[in-house]
């Protein structure tokens, strides 16, 4: 018994150590509710086991229902070899939600088809404008963690614990940058998962909303 309480003690004190304060998860691990599916390819997004799965065959844009302004987003996220997928920030529902929001980049930096990419699509980029300090991803297979910080006109991006991106979206002067992405002047939106018909998992999505 004493030992059954001391491993009941440790395994208690582990859980307690995976929360968050503050953070609301917004993946119940059951079921999609709570998200809504835009411009599906094949089965979309499945659930397996604790993890959000875009599939081979699948993909599409997967919002929450709810729309966030500024906040604190912590996901974790594994890629397949030549795996690409994004994550949407303050998104509209229609529209290409890289352009119409914000897209932070979820790419296999180091398959041979995106030998030739432009610093502004590596996985850790605000996806076509700001390009991320590389060197932070994980082979594919293993998983990355990503904590998006969207703080008024500020997107911060660390990938494993390295800043890739501190961003002041005011900065952008460039007048075809500008029209290309006018979801750049948005202050609220979806999040979402942005497929592309390659296998990547999700999990571990929680937020923490600021004032």
């Amino acid at each position: 018994m004493k030992l059954f309480l001391c491993l009941f003690a440790a395994t208690a004190s582990f859980g307690a150590a995976q929360v968050d304060p503050g953070f609301t998860p917004l993946f119940n691990g059951k079921n999609l509710d709570g998200w809504k599916l835009v411009r599906a390819n094949g089965p979309g997004y499945v659930i397996e086991g604790d993890r959000i799965v875009c599939p081979p065959t699948g993909g599409g844009n997967l919002f929450t229902e709810k729309e966030y302004a500024n906040f604190v987003l912590r996901l974790d996220f594994k890629l397949s070899v030549g795996g690409n997928n994004g994550v949407g920030l303050r998104a509209p529902l229609e529209g290409d939600a890289a352009y119409v929001g914000m897209e932070i980049q979820v790419l296999d930096d180091p398959a041979p088809q995106y030998k030739d990419i432009k610093p502004t699509q590596h996985t850790g980029s605000i996806y076509d404008v700001f390009p991320a300090k590389l060197g932070a991803l994980k082979p594919a297979g293993e998983w990355n963690s990503y904590e998006i910080t969207a703080n008024g006109r500020r997107v911060t991006i660390k990938l494993n614990g390295q800043t890739t991106v501190d961003a002041d979206l005011d900065s952008v002067k460039d007048e075809a940058i500008l029209k290309r992405h006018p979801g750049l002047a948005r202050k609220s939106g979806h999040i979402g998962f942005l497929g592309h018909r390659s296998h990547v998992e999700f999990r571990n999505i929680r937020i923490k909303e600021l004032p």
